[in-house]
């Protein structure tokens, strides 16, 4: 599973049809008792799926398009695919397909 979208570059340039992949999903929550659960996601991104497919990937330089945080609920899932989801509720993620 992966999104394919525009990605914004350093120097504001727009990579078109990039391939958005997460890489990391974890659920935390700080020392403090009262302090609310949270889910962060880190993604990679690549040219395209056929770049991310070589024997040696190369992951493009996309600062806005790397680590997010969420709000999280205990009785949330916390699968690749919750955090797909969750992705795809920011306006960034709002024009990605699943690919």
């Amino acid at each position: 599973m992966a999104l394919q979208m525009n990605i914004p570059l350093p120097g504001g340039i727009e990579h078109a049809d990039g391939y958005v992949r997460v890489t990391d999903v974890r659920v935390c929550k700080k020392d403090d008792e009262d302090a609310e659960w949270f889910m962060m996601v880190d993604v990679a991104v690549y040219k395209d799926a056929d770049a991310r497919g070589t024997a040696s990937p190369q992951r493009l330089s996309a600062p806005a398009v790397d680590k997010f945080k969420f709000d999280y609920a205990v009785s949330d899932g916390a699968s690749p695919a919750d955090a797909y989801a969750k992705l795809k509720t920011l306006d960034l993620f709002s024009s990605a397909t699943d690919v």
